[in-house]
């Protein structure tokens, strides 16, 4: 039966192929990710796993042709803010969602214009005087903080964080602030791997009071350069409840959405929400993974969702999964999930987009029980269901993969990409 089906939905992916006018183009290739992005002025700040490059955001305002003074932006998953930052580089007025309060504190930061006064007062922090903090460890209800940070380590981290906390202008706070949560993970036991934090073979065992000194010295000459501009309204809050916020129209919407690889944003942040006091509690920490989302096995996979996303395909794949041994049996619902929420989110853009306005979704597709999912082809049939026109799907790069996966997958390997989804009302 599932040999019947993956037989099917094979010809069906090579039909949307076609019909979405789906085409490879090399030039978005090492545009998609952060590779190219993690040495340039303020986007090399914190690296982002799942970032993409600024350039890439450019790249897509030239090939769709609006005009930039009257175009306005809207990124529903900011994660690292390269789409307002981009946009206020430009001149660009703009506005996003980002539900993991990490993420969007460094947003902020990144995108706040600066005054020299201001630049001059991050510029001269002094750093305080070392000494031992009693029971450092007990402040926090992470249960794996004794293997992050080896004791002097968080005992100067805390050190930095008490003076920085004293600082009574909220802009220079937060920056100093930004530039201690983003040497965490370099002075840590554990480093950031798939998905999640695993323990670093090789601890260069560097020292908190240097790295945040150079971090800080990097920021400002960052920011001395940087160029002033709209600063974009960021909300700390899922996208999905945008209808509670006064969000004006836009021209176009250029968003990365978590992809539906299980990988999940709230454990591969972990260093950064606890020691930077995002999130208190492992309740907090639920609370806000069950409203993300569904991408992953920690979000809400047990809400109840209607049928009116599904396609034929979509049915197909989910019934499919049903019939496959995966290593866990959540994932089916996970998907269809997925996709049911992002078919809400596009009904919501829909109506938020101006008349000839796009949504451009940057996305890559996952693969489970031996099946590439082609998200990229379901999301352009969300998008129809939800008013919008494909205008084409353009594939930047085909993921690589092992031989040994390749063999399992066979001719389905074709689909594992990461593709743009060009949208048009």
């Amino acid at each position: 039966m599932v040999d019947k089906i993956k037989d099917w939905l094979w010809k069906e992916y090579q039909e949307l192929d076609r019909k979405y006018n789906t085409h490879k183009d090399d030039s978005y290739k090492y545009l998609v990710n952060f590779s190219k992005t993690k040495d340039l002025p303020i986007s090399r700040w914190f690296y982002y796993v799942e970032g993409y490059s600024p350039q890439l955001v450019n790249k897509i305002l030239e090939h769709i042709n609006l005009n930039k003074k009257s175009t306005t932006i809207f990124d529903p998953f900011s994660g690292s803010g390269t789409t307002l930052l981009t946009s206020k580089q430009l001149g660009i007025n703009s506005s996003g969602f980002e539900i993991n309060p990490f993420s969007s504190f460094m947003i902020k930061v990144k995108t706040q214009n600066y005054s020299e006064s201001e630049i001059k007062q991050i510029e001269s922090f002094s750093l305080p005087e070392y000494r031992e903090i009693r029971n450092v460890y007990d402040k926090y209800e992470l249960k794996i903080i004794k293997n992050l940070f080896d004791k002097e380590k968080l005992e100067k981290i805390e050190l930095i964080k008490n003076k920085i906390n004293t600082v009574k202008n909220y802009k220079i706070r937060s920056t100093l602030m930004a530039a201690l949560l983003s040497i965490l993970e370099s002075v840590s036991n554990y480093k950031k791997g798939g998905n999640g934090l695993k323990r670093k073979k090789v601890n260069k065992d560097l020292d908190p009071y240097l790295e945040f000194t150079n971090k800080l010295k990097c920021m400002v000459e960052d920011l001395r350069e940087a160029e002033v501009g709209p600063e974009p309204t960021i909300i700390n809050d899922s996208c999905f409840n945008m209808d509670k916020y006064n969000i004006d129209k836009f021209n176009v919407s250029i968003f990365s959405p978590p992809y539906a690889n299980c990988f999940d944003p709230f454990e591969v942040y972990k260093i950064e929400l606890w020691l930077g006091e995002f999130v208190k509690s492992y309740d907090e920490l639920r609370g806000k993974r069950k409203r993300a989302l569904t991408s992953n096995l920690n979000a809400d996979v047990k809400k109840e969702i209607s049928t009116e996303h599904r396609t034929e395909v979509l049915s197909k794949i989910i019934e499919y999964l049903e019939g496959c041994k995966l290593w866990d049996k959540r994932i089916p619902k996970m998907i269809d999930t997925y996709f049911y929420e992002m078919h809400l989110l596009l009904k919501m853009l829909y109506k938020k987009t101006k008349k000839g306005g796009y949504c451009i979704i940057i996305v890559g597709n996952s693969a489970y029980g031996n099946l590439s999912i082609p998200t990229d082809s379901i999301l352009g049939q969300m998008g129809e269901k939800a008013g919008f026109k494909v205008e084409e799907i353009i594939v930047a790069r085909k993921n690589e993969t092992s031989s040994q996966q390749y063999a399992k997958i066979g001719n389905f390997i074709e689909y594992v990409r990461e593709s743009l989804v060009v949208l048009k009302k």
